[in-house]
């Protein structure tokens, strides 16, 4: 199977870390991928993850992301004059769509086509819904239900967001080799999100008069540099902000070293996934999650709270490995079996052959079980 796939790659974006995951997984079981990406200086997502010399030979960097496609003409020589058997779009609105409905046509001679959906809500793009897909994957039933309106409901599959594959590593290790210190409890919160966790300082500072804690922040964002700067530490309770962009080696490296992970991103009217759940799961750190649209597929494989009484328990129970810590520790492996990297990617083959040979989409491919 030739599989070629069009959207962010080498970012850090939740678009590309999907792509990442099930692409690079499929390069594993031998298919042959192509990847037509954004433009080095005109992408999606904050930062760009992988230098030139380390990008994969697979990857074609030939357009702008939307809404700059004019600002220079997108080159689909590549996806014009390849050969392949599937055409994947993922995160269809950030591309620069009004060129590719000129080429569509003669992609869809050649191959089945396919577009992820990460929009939280109907597009209100005119081209979005000019496209038409052999099949539109989305991540659960709260994507399908608007969907539904848009497509015909056997044109959707439910195909759930994968987990970054398994590697957990040894705590003692990680501290020394990141010059964090053995005698204390790791309370971690990194990237974008880290903004709101200052939120949780008043909870965690409860739980520091039981526990000697650090709370380490680790990020490029100014708002949250700027938050954590005004806070002072008392005995106990030590703060430590990092200004620093994290790679997948570097983050499960601090997740390793770390007790648990903080998230405590606010809900959102819409459907939407935390691709930074997802990112760290395999790290096999405990995740504390605020209870939100964000973390609305998982169950016990997070430690959920609804306020900051909870998010104090919740804590203490990771740090005194309590019942609820013991639950995640159950959950964690059923969990990254089903629904890790390699287990969606398969998920995603299964689709193709599917579509490939003319067969009516099974059920576990629908509903992503």
């Amino acid at each position: 199977m030739k599989i070629a796939m069009m959207g962010a790659w080498n970012t850090d974006s939740g678009a590309s870390i999907h792509a990442e995951l099930v692409g690079r997984e499929w390069v594993k079981k031998g298919i042959e991928l192509k990847v037509y990406t954004f433009y080095r200086d005109s992408y999606h997502g904050t930062s760009i993850t992988a230098s030139p010399e380390e990008e994969e030979e697979y990857v074609t960097r030939c357009f702008p992301v939307y809404p700059h496609q004019d600002i220079r003409k997108s080159d689909f020589s590549g996806i014009l004059n390849s050969d392949f058997d599937i055409f994947i779009t993922q995160d269809l609105g950030m591309l620069p769509m009004k060129y590719l409905l000129d080429i569509f046509p003669y992609v869809k001679k050649k191959a089945r086509t396919v577009t992820v959906i990460h929009d939280n809500k109907p597009s209100d793009k005119p081209e979005f819904f000019q496209f038409a897909w052999d099949k539109v994957v989305c991540f659960d039933d709260r994507y399908f239900d608007f969907l539904k309106n848009k497509y015909p409901e056997e044109v959707i599959s439910v195909i759930p967001y994968p987990a970054y594959p398994k590697r957990t590593g040894n705590r003692e290790r990680a501290r020394k080799e990141l010059g964090l210190p053995r005698d204390k409890k790791i309370v971690l919160s990194f990237g974008q999100a880290a903004a709101y966790s200052v939120d949780t300082l008043m909870a965690l500072d409860r739980v520091a008069k039981d526990h000697d804690i650090l709370m380490l922040v680790v990020s490029r964002n100014s708002a949250a540099i700027e938050s954590f700067g005004l806070v002072k530490g008392r005995p106990g309770f030590e703060l430590r902000v990092l200004e620093e962009f994290l790679d997948h080696r570097t983050l499960f490296k601090y997740l390793h070293a770390s007790d648990c992970l903080l998230y405590n991103k606010p809900a959102s009217e819409s459907a939407v996934v935390a691709s930074t759940v997802f990112q760290c799961l395999g790290a096999g750190c405990p995740i504390v999650a605020r209870d939100s649209s964000f973390v609305y597929s998982f169950d016990r494989e997070v430690l959920k709270y609804r306020n900051y009484y909870e998010l104090e328990d919740c804590v203490r129970d990771v740090l005194e490995r309590g019942r609820r810590f013991r639950e995640y520790q159950d959950a964690f492996d059923g969990y990254m079996e089903e629904n890790g990297a390699h287990a969606v990617a398969g998920k995603f083959l299964q689709l193709f052959d599917e579509l490939l040979t003319g067969g009516r989409c099974p059920k576990e491919a629908r509903d992503g079980s």
